[in-house]
């Protein structure tokens, strides 16, 4: 199906096609467990910015290419990913341009059109966590569609406006979140959660429709857009999320 993006403990149905291609980027934040990398290295190819190319060597995935200016991986990850015979593009630290940034510009290039997924961007610093989460929105400038950013903890689902999706997980997130990516998102609607929400306007200056819940007797939750760009952010606290069961 053109339409569905599939993680470890998720399934995402948009209502409009992705395109053909999608791509994997493992950067350099929280790592993510080792056996939802794999799961998901298995579902999509896998490109490396910076130290991302330590969770790939620690769990012995090949990525397709290595982008970053080697400033944050360690010696043996980055020495191993130059061993591979994979494209390796190396740049200089001082720049405007973050490695993942570069890295989304390159996805461009080398397939056109893309879905991509980001992993590896949680945790630690808030600034690179924003400027993540706000380059894989503005990636479409480069030709390709910035899906989601996700591990086996945390996913940010993003939606452009006329959009609807319907999300079936393989156990019930904590919490579920609409965060308004935009000055305004009107004609937000949000089912199968405790507090469901139905042609709501949601402005980044009140952003209030966090900490929700899903629903007991839901297995899917169903969001949709009129305009705007909208952040869907399911959280588990647990460190199983996903296996068989799903």
């Amino acid at each position: 199906m053109k339409n569905l993006l599939v993680l470890p403990q998720l399934r995402c149905y948009f209502e409009k096609d992705l395109p053909d291609t999608q791509v994997l980027l493992v950067a350099g934040g929280r790592k993510p467990a080792a056996e939802w990398l794999i799961q998901a290295a298995d579902l999509f190819p896998v490109w490396c910015v910076d130290s991302g190319i330590d969770s790939c060597h620690a769990n012995h995935i090949i990525p397709e290419r290595l982008i970053g200016d080697s400033d944050s991986a360690t010696f043996q990850g980055w020495t191993w990913g130059q061993s591979l015979g994979i494209p390796v593009e190396v740049y200089p630290a001082e720049k405007n341009l973050t490695d993942l940034q570069l890295a989304l510009q390159r996805v461009g290039v080398v397939h056109g059109q893309a879905a991509v997924t980001l992993t590896g961007i949680w945790g630690g610093r808030f600034d690179h966590t924003f400027s993540n989460i706000h380059s894989l929105k503005g990636c479409e400038d480069f030709g390709i569609r910035g899906c989601c950013a996700a591990d086996e903890k945390e996913v940010l689902i993003l939606l452009k406006g006329r959009e609807s999706i319907c999300i079936e997980t393989a156990l019930p997130p904590e919490v579920v979140s609409l965060l308004p990516l935009s000055t305004e998102c009107t004609d937000v609607s949000i089912e199968g959660v405790h507090w469901p929400l139905t042609n709501v306007i949601l402005r980044d200056a009140l952003p209030y429709a966090v900490s929700n819940r899903p629903h007991a007797i839901h297995r899917e939750i169903r969001a949709s857009i009129g305009t705007g760009w909208l952040g869907i952010y399911l959280c588990w606290n647990g460190d199983e999320c996903y296996g068989s069961s799903f």
